[in-house]
């Protein structure tokens, strides 16, 4: 036997230096990626077992480049909202992305957002051009300019499309008839039905929902994390053209990058309601932050709602009736920062939808913090904070994809790719120094240990 069988057939028997040694192959090859993306180079946007971009992912929203005759860009010309481009470029910087789901009724839904053009996408002047090397450079210093990181300039990501699409399927009223064959247990069904009706009723206007004067209650909305194009709430809000029963849409677009911020006004002005009141749309910069600065940050977002609604100000609970968050909890030394914004903003009795991947640790570990919040509630007689479901088989089509693909692609990795869907119901109301402080405790327990 040779050295190098040898050193294989060692690897074999010890699965844990297995691990580690695909680890570190990992490591290296995604070192190599990032190098080639900052020197501009486009065989970093070449297919890679190792790239986040090697899976195609679950295309539950059909996402479809559109070349530009000329109409589109005269559109997003004429938004009043309109930068520059990300690295000071014209248009030219910029793809045109029509959004659709369709129902298996033939009914659809669709939106067009303005995205950066992707690293493969770009001629060899842009990528080469100084201005092109100086955002590269601004993208790695992101975190320390910014306190946050560049991953929503730098594409759409999957799951904010999946949980998209999730959220359009009922809207539709979607009917599967194949949910038996992917949900064992008759409770897991019974969940994701009861989610469904849930969604439902904060959306849609019911005769409870009239005031005196004849209005509807309004349904506000926040996403956290939108990132540059805010697909799901921008999903919502273009649905509001197709349905007449929904309730006025708040929708409020968040990221705490100025760069994500800015395309958000850009792609929600194209949204054009058939009413005036049928919906309004806000995008505005908020960072994950448990301390008392966070705490003012929240209560300024919930209080511009409360203005546009014409309710009173308040320092009291949160007001967003849904609050959605995609790919979000990756950044595990933010989560308690995440745990408290979806805390103070949400209403007793709002829903919280949180789409991602496990990406290792990151989520069982986010969901071990609302766990250890809860508990102590509980010790201390008091209701849970939270009420708390994790769905895997949320929507059919992720479901099947991942079932015929799991043991036979070498690019799909289900731990980096399939998206889970984390329910939070909140239940009571969110106490500042109790919670808060526990979750700032819990949250550098781990990362410390980490």
């Amino acid at each position: 036997m040779t050295g190098t069988e040898n050193s294989e057939q060692q690897l074999l028997d010890d699965p844990d230096g297995l691990a580690a040694a695909k680890k570190k192959e990992r490591v290296k090859a995604r070192w190599s990626l990032l190098r080639e993306t900052l020197m501009g180079s486009k065989s970093s946007a070449k297919t890679n077992k190792y790239s986040m971009n090697s899976f195609a992912g679950f295309q539950v929203l059909d996402r479809k480049f559109i070349e530009d005759s000329g109409e589109l860009s005269d559109l997003f010309a004429r938004c009043p909202n309109l930068d520059e481009g990300q690295d000071g470029g014209a248009l030219s910087s910029w793809d045109f992305v029509q959004n659709s789901y369709t129902c298996k009724e033939g009914r659809k839904i669709q939106f067009i957002t303005r995205e950066v053009k992707r690293l493969h996408q770009q001629s060899e002047q842009q990528l080469t051009s100084q201005s092109s090397m100086k955002s590269r450079v601004e993208s790695l210093l992101s975190h320390r300019n910014h306190g946050v990181d560049n991953t929503g300039n730098v594409r759409v990501w999957d799951a904010e499309a999946t949980l998209a699409g999730f959220l359009l399927s009922v809207l539709l009223c979607e009917e599967f008839d194949d949910l038996g064959y992917y949900y064992q247990e008759t409770s897991e069904i019974s969940k994701i039905i009861g989610l469904r009706s849930r969604i439902k009723n904060a959306l849609f206007a019911h005769d409870e929902c009239i005031s005196t004067d004849g209005c509807a209650e309004t349904c506000n909305v926040l996403e956290l994390g939108a990132g540059q194009a805010g697909l799901a709430g921008l999903g919502l809000a273009s649905a509001t053209n197709s349905f007449d029963g929904l309730k006025p849409l708040k929708l409020v677009l968040t990221d705490g990058h100025p760069k994500c911020v800015e395309n958000n006004r850009v792609c929600s002005s194209t949204i054009m309601p058939k009413r005036k009141d049928a919906v309004s749309i806000d995008s505005q910069l908020l960072l994950w932050d448990s301390s008392a600065n966070g705490a003012e940050e929240c209560e300024r977002i919930v209080n511009e709602c409360r203005k546009s609604s014409s309710l009173e100000e308040s320092s009291d609970e949160g007001l967003f009736h849904l609050c959605l968050a995609s790919d979000c909890v990756h950044f595990q030394e933010f989560h308690d920062g995440m745990f408290v914004t979806i805390a103070r903003t949400l209403a007793v009795g709002g829903i919280a939808l949180l789409c991602q991947p496990r990406r290792g640790s990151s989520l069982s570990n986010f969901m071990t913090l609302i766990d250890a919040v809860n508990s102590a509630s509980v010790s201390s007689g008091d209701v849970p904070l939270f009420q708390m479901d994790l769905m895997e088989d949320f929507h059919p089509k992720v479901s099947k994809v991942h079932r015929s693909i799991a043991t036979t692609s070498t690019c799909y990795d289900p731990n980096w790719h399939r998206p889970m869907l984390l329910v939070m119901t909140k239940l009571r109301s969110f106490d500042e120094d109790i919670d808060g402080r526990l979750a700032r405790k819990f949250v550098k327990t781990y990362i410390n240990v980490k």
